[in-house]
């Protein structure tokens, strides 16, 4: 299963219009992806302004993209499946991926989600828009 969501994450279109303004440098407006493959064929396309690859430093675990009102919701747990996809009007308690970009002397966090897969038989999304600063 992981093996065709990776498939699946790497076939998707890279050449995606910049996102809104903000869009991945805040856990509210992180990307979103398919796994851990996703966010590697995602970050793989990112490029600084002027062309060349940023250079790429994980931060790790920036905590849920919205506070949960209960720290012990099983939905933390829940929402930890990411073929199952959230409610609408349900909290997003997914767990966000910092990190860090740097584009020369600028350095950017970077926020991802990686909960975000197609459900089974459904094509993969096209890949997420560069945040602001970057292009694909």
């Amino acid at each position: 299963m992981t093996r065709r969501l990776a498939a699946l994450a790497l076939a998707s279109c890279a050449h995606a219009a910049a996102g809104p303004p903000g869009f991945g440098l805040s856990k509210s407006s992180a990307a979103e992806v398919c796994l851990p493959p996703g966010e590697a064929a995602w970050l793989g396309k990112l490029l600084c302004e002027d062309g060349s690859r940023p250079r790429l430093t994980r931060v790790g675990n920036a905590g849920t993209r919205m506070q949960p009102v209960d720290p012990n919701d099983p939905r933390l747990l829940l929402q930890m499946d990411a073929e199952l996809p959230i409610k609408r009007g349900e909290a997003d308690l997914h767990i966000i991926e910092a990190v860090e970009a740097e584009c020369g002397s600028q350095k950017y966090t970077i926020y991802i989600d990686e909960y975000h897969c197609p459900a089974q038989g459904q094509p993969p999304p096209p890949l997420p828009p560069p945040p602001d600063h970057f292009k694909m």
